[in-house]
């Protein structure tokens, strides 16, 4: 079949709609890609078979071959049949029908002509809305047509008032649900035992006996024993026995009068 000829059967056969015609002819396939063609082409044969392939390719069709025996038309066997030329030419070689690089050049033109007369035609609409808006303006402050004027504006949401930051909290002086430690919560706690005690003592002690999770457990453990060692530091509290191991250190507070208990 003639390239021509069989090009706009398919152009026809699939529906493609002609979009725009003017140093180059653009056509939108029924799948939302663009087949462009030139209008002139420098060599019409050559350029026919070319759009015939590139137009294959955009809409996914194979070229079906002939079943076996049956007759090619004269036009395919010309097209098919390889010339002497053909046969002398290297493997390495693209095969002719490749699209040119001329060819390409003006394709990408072509779609960016497009874009560019897309990008123009929004910012056209955006100038427009302004100087429209910029007529209105001296009419904004009168009530009886404040209602209308609204219609035509966006609704444009004001914004969020920012959030105050937050104050900082002051250390609590009572046991949570979160077991806060504090020098002064550990040396009441202390200043309750008569006799020798222990960090699991304290712990036990302030905690009420409640059941806590273990990291939050450790982590309080740790913070009680941190406290205990900067009130012996201070002389508000006696280390009674040294821990070795896992024997753990024993203390008793400090006698009113200055001496140990």
């Amino acid at each position: 079949m003639n390239p021509e000829i069989e090009l706009q059967q398919i152009l026809r056969e699939h529906n493609a709609v002609l979009i725009r015609q003017k140093k180059h002819l653009v056509y939108r396939l029924p799948n939302g890609q663009k087949f462009v063609t030139a209008k002139t082409p420098g060599d019409p044969d050559v350029a026919a078979r070319n759009n015939v392939h590139n137009l294959r390719r955009l809409l996914g069709i194979e070229r079906k071959s002939n079943k076996k025996g049956e007759k090619m038309p004269v036009e395919e066997m010309a097209v098919a049949m390889p010339t002497p030329q053909t046969l002398l030419m290297p493997r390495t070689q693209e095969p002719s029908t490749q699209e040119s690089l001329k060819a390409r050049i003006e394709t990408t033109i072509t779609l960016e002509e497009a874009a560019q007369e897309k990008l123009l035609a929004e910012a056209q609409a955006h100038e427009r809305r302004v100087q429209m808006l910029k007529a209105l303006l001296p009419f904004a402050e009168e009530p009886a047509i404040e209602e209308s004027l609204r219609g035509v504006l966006p609704i444009i949401e004001p914004p969020a008032p920012p959030k105050p930051e937050p104050t900082p909290a002051e250390p609590p002086q009572a046991i949570t649900e979160r077991v806060q430690v504090t020098a002064q919560l550990v040396f009441a706690a202390t200043q309750t035992f008569e006799d020798t005690f222990t960090v699991n003592d304290v712990l036990a002690l302030m905690t009420g006996g409640r059941q806590i999770d273990r990291r939050e457990r450790l982590r309080v453990r740790q913070a009680i024993a941190d406290a205990m060692i900067r009130l012996h530091g201070r002389g508000e509290l006696v280390k009674e026995e040294q821990g070795v191991g896992r024997q753990q250190t024993t203390w008793r507070k400090v006698a009113m009068n200055g001496r140990g208990s």
